[in-house]
């Protein structure tokens, strides 16, 4: 059998400390919540990234693009009796 290599970290940083940890929480949520309710919850913040992205992209086009000098609505001429 081969052994399995250690995922802790030699040095004990804290930062791998905090990965090992946030890991471990994952799966244990994995473990108490359906697999229904895991999938709902990736397609909705799937979306949530496709809607961020599209209001950045939106935003960045509208610097890109060059503003016309003047006003953007014509003046309207009222005759006054």
């Amino acid at each position: 059998m081969a052994k399995q290599a250690s995922s802790r970290c030699p040095y004990g940083c804290p930062l791998c400390s905090l990965y090992q940890a946030r890991d471990a929480f994952q799966e244990g949520i994995k473990e108490c919540v359906p697999l229904e309710v895991n999938a709902h919850l990736n397609l909705a913040a799937r979306e949530l990234l496709l809607a961020i992205r599209a209001l950045l992209d939106r935003g960045l086009q509208s610097l890109v693009t060059e503003a016309r000098p003047g006003s953007r609505r014509k003046v309207q001429r009222v005759k006054v009796e």
